[in-house]
């Protein structure tokens, strides 16, 4: 799989000259040697900066893209206040480019695939989360493992993209939502005796392991909810005593990006 790559360099060289530009005509703006507009023209640069950069977040590591995304939402709060300082009524141009930054962010949050692990140390029996999907819209995908569930540490239970899942972002007791750009599938495979060998992790659109059983249960697909599937009583993915009184390793057959 590829990702989008930054901007060329030549395209930032002609922004930073756009931008030492401004910065110079801020002072004719003012008329004086300080003023509003030269207090408020670093925040402009950080609104042009965030709008044009977050649209190629997919293109950081895996590791660096939730704390790219925290510090993109620091930035915009902190020059907000620089222009709330400044100016009593907000300039246009600014109010323009403050919107541009800020629906940058939510853009980029909602082009990632949110997958909720498992940490450990033991299995977790997976809870009901209320609220999932999220009601405020139909758009984008969500996929989550039922009820009653075990997982083993190293597991997805869960993923969402194209939207916000206010319940699930809010987190499941001992789990982490990293962004990844490929919605997944977790498949248990069982021996002949019934207990359980391993979990195989695939992207959701890879061939079935042989005789395995999905765990992610998709709940919203382009813009259609789906209903629950109900398991019976019996399901071995609910039943503990398929752990054989161990943790079955979670095997990748795709690599996580």
């Amino acid at each position: 799989m590829t990702t989008r790559q930054l901007p060329d360099p030549m395209t930032w060289t002609a922004l930073l000259a756009y931008w030492m530009d401004l910065a110079r005509a801020a002072r004719a703006f003012d008329a004086a040697p300080t003023g509003p507009w030269q207090q408020a023209m670093p925040a402009l640069i950080t609104f042009e900066a965030l709008a044009r950069c977050l649209p190629h977040i997919q293109a950081l590591p895996v590791e660096e893209r939730a704390v790219a995304l925290d510090k993109a939402g620091v930035l915009l709060e902190a020059r907000r206040a620089d222009v709330e300082d400044a100016f009593d009524m907000q300039p246009d141009v600014l109010a323009e480019a403050d919107a541009s930054a800020d629906a940058a962010i939510a853009a980029a949050r909602q082009s990632l695939t949110w997958t909720l692990f498992w940490e450990g140390p033991g299995p977790l029996r997976m809870p009901e989360v209320l609220g999932v999907p999220a009601r405020a819209t139909d758009d984008g995908a969500v996929a989550i493992m039922a009820p009653g569930t075990l997982a083993v540490p190293g597991t997805p239970v869960a993923w969402w993209q194209g939207r916000d899942e206010p319940m699930l972002a809010r987190g499941v007791g001992g789990c982490r939502a990293v962004p990844l750009l490929t919605p997944l599938q977790v498949w248990r495979a069982y021996a002949d005796d019934g207990l359980m060998v391993e979990d195989r992790v695939r992207c959701v659109d890879d061939e079935a392991p042989e005789g395995a059983m999905p765990l992610l249960v998709p709940l919203l697909v382009g813009g259609s909810r789906l209903e629950p599937i109900v398991y019976p009583d019996g399901w071995p993915p609910r039943d503990e005593a398929t752990l054989g009184g161990g943790l079955p390793p979670v095997r990748w057959d795709t690599q996580p990006v």
